[in-house]
């Protein structure tokens, strides 16, 4: 999954940090030593040995501090901490290199001045490299390092001491300019990386949806084949038998397999119809027309539809009664929704061998106001295993399938399809031998 910009380089900087920084443990130690040796003989030996203890135990803190974040980080998580944790880090490390100029500097000793000015600008010219990635821990190690000389020169007074305190303002202006320039040639490096991730995502995303429509394709092909074979085969049987039926018996015949080859036009002409349809909601050619459709009347129409089937196996037909609901209206494309209702209504009624087949009005609380209506089709049939349902409304994975009822075929892809279409989407629930759920959700009872 893509990530923001913002986010990669906050990542690839606490990565950096963590793995990558150069810490400069031998110079570090022997400048650290050398600043001992500086400040002997001058500076308390107590004062000596905290001041070298604590730059030690930060720098090891620092450490356990990384050690104990990677979990984390292989984790994907911790990336702020890192930076917080690594800009307070060089604050503290800042304020000990500071704390030796306070503990050393000697404006009577022009050797004193020599070598905490060289000191100071060694330190703050290295920082730029490593620690200018992260601008708010490039000023944490440099300022505290930097102002005690300063402000130490300015107490000191004395025109030298005002001029050289004015340079090392000067330098370290120079410094921080030159650790922006650093930062942002970082930050369009970690741009360029991120596009190019992005890129190679896109493209990845764009291979695997041409291989899955590929492969979606041939199992479309190869089912569909199979559905538009049989009644164009049949219809060559019983031209076959026409044309063996010798001329006393045509009209007896005829009578015989014409009722069967219309039944086999009229399949083979839904086939198409339906493929047509589902094209063409695919492609977005279609004009929705929107209007008033009053639920009452809606299912009435459907009732008088479906009655003789319901009937004829011997099950129910309930709808809900939505003379008291405060929406009986719904704004819609009507032939639309009549067809998504049918067809969940038809599969429905197929699949329920006794019991009930209702259909409900409901309202959810996830949508937005206007489209919190949801209509819901509810059998008592045999229910859908879990493993069906992920590929049932997946048109192309149902040929593939031929175990699978013809109820899991185009009807339901087209109903989807049109609730797309609708801006609405269709939920199912569903246990083996306890029946099945549709529920179309989004309707909208208000025009926009």
């Amino acid at each position: 999954m893509s990530i923001p910009a913002r986010a990669y380089e906050e990542k690839a900087f606490a990565l950096y940090f963590a793995y990558e920084i150069p810490f400069p443990y031998v110079g570090v130690t022997l400048m650290a030593l050398t600043c001992v040796g500086l400040m002997y003989g001058h500076v308390p030996t107590l004062h000596i040995a905290i001041w070298f203890v604590v730059g030690g135990l930060l720098s090891l803190l620092r450490e356990v501090f990384v050690w104990r974040m990677k979990p984390r980080l292989e984790k994907g998580e911790g990336y702020r901490a890192i930076l917080w944790g690594f800009t307070l880090s060089s604050f503290l490390t800042g304020a000990t290199w500071g704390a030796f100029t306070w503990m050393y500097f000697d404006a009577s000793r022009p050797l004193s001045l020599l070598m905490a000015g060289s000191v100071v600008a060694g330190l703050a010219g290295g920082a730029v490299a490593p620690v200018s990635i992260f601008l708010p821990a490039f000023y944490a190690a440099v300022l505290p390092t930097v102002l005690p000389f300063v402000i130490l020169l300015a107490l000191a007074g004395g025109g030298e001491h005002y001029t050289l305190a004015g340079l090392t303002l000067v330098f370290l202006a120079s410094t921080s300019g030159y650790a922006h320039v650093t930062n942002r040639l970082h930050r369009e490096s970690m741009r360029l990386r991120f596009e190019n991730q992005q890129l190679i995502e896109d493209l990845g995303e764009r291979r695997a949806a041409a291989e899955n429509a590929s492969q979606a394709k041939s199992l479309f092909l190869a089912g569909v084949s199979h559905d538009l074979k049989q009644p164009i085969r049949a219809l060559g049987l019983y031209l076959g038998v026409l044309s063996q039926t010798q001329s006393q018996d045509c009209a007896s015949t005829v009578a015989t397999v014409a009722p069967k080859m219309a039944n086999a036009l009229g399949e083979l002409h839904g086939q198409v119809t339906r493929l047509l349809e589902l094209s063409r909601l695919e492609s977005g050619a279609l004009q929705l027309q929107m209007g008033w459709v009053e639920l009452p009347q809606l299912f009435a129409d459907l009732h008088a539809l479906f009655e003789a089937q319901v009937s004829s196996k011997g099950i129910g037909l309930r709808f809900a009664a939505v003379d008291g609901l405060h929406h009986t209206a719904v704004w819609v494309d009507k032939k639309m929704l009549e067809s998504i209702l049918q067809n969940l209504l038809s599969n429905a009624i197929k699949h329920t061998a006794a019991g009930t087949v209702y259909v409900g009005v409901r309202l959810r609380t996830g949508y937005p106001l206007a489209r919190r209506l949801c209509l819901e089709v509810r059998d008592s049939g045999s229910g859908i295993a879990l493993e069906q349902q992920k590929h049932l409304f997946d048109a192309y994975r149902s040929f593939d399938d031929r175990m699978a009822s013809e109820s899991h075929g185009l009807g339901l892809a087209i109903a989807k399809a049109q609730a797309t279409y609708l801006g609405c989407d269709i939920a199912l629930q569903s246990k083996v031998g306890k029946g099945s759920t549709f529920t179309l959700c989004g309707l909208q009872t208000s025009p926009v």
